[in-house]
């Protein structure tokens, strides 16, 4: 989607988004979401949307692990991105909730996406950047973090949300007082 822009929306909206998210799914005290477990959850309470899990070999973009077609409402996912984010790898894990983002932000917010003509795109309107901030918050919840006694190390806190060591040290990056745009 780096061929659009969207309207602004600041990590703020997203962490009110991703709590929202996770109170209506029944992961508001839960550190680790199964997002395969959530998406089943997506198809019932969004009657409209879809997943597919699609053999490596007849994957059809070898740049990509999964896509969204906001069209059609459906999320594609190659299969061995959804079998290792079942294992509980990290990296996929969040992979399929980028994919769960752009599906919330365009399909349910209905944030609207322009055609960009080349010009730099601020990140609060890039639709990737704003999937990757709302993934990033939806499967390391902030108000939780932001409630503990003390500092969790990365290490603890990519095992409790089953993220990779990157994704946990780039989020804690905005919980002490860090960027909120």
């Amino acid at each position: 989607m780096s061929n659009y822009f969207s309207q602004t929306i600041s990590r703020k909206e997203m962490r009110k988004l991703a709590y929202a998210i996770r109170k209506e799914f029944g992961y508001l005290h839960e550190w680790w979401i199964p997002v395969e477990t959530l998406l089943d959850q997506m198809c019932k309470v969004f009657p409209e949307f879809s997943y597919e899990i699609i053999d490596d070999e007849e994957w059809h973009d070898p740049t990509a692990y999964a896509d969204t077609d906001i069209l059609e409402k459906t999320i594609r996912i190659r299969e061995s991105v959804y079998e290792k984010a079942c294992k509980g790898y990290g990296c996929d894990r969040m992979i399929i909730a980028h994919e769960i983002a752009h599906y919330f932000l365009i399909c349910v917010i209905r944030l609207n996406l322009y055609f960009s003509n080349g010009e730099k795109i601020k990140p609060c309107n890039d639709p990737e950047w704003q999937a990757k901030c709302l993934a990033g918050e939806l499967l390391i919840p902030y108000y939780i973090l932001k409630h503990q006694n003390k500092p969790i190390p990365p290490n603890l806190l990519a095992s409790y949300c089953g993220v990779s060591y990157e994704a946990a040290i780039y989020q804690l990056k905005f919980v002490s007082g860090g960027d909120v745009s």
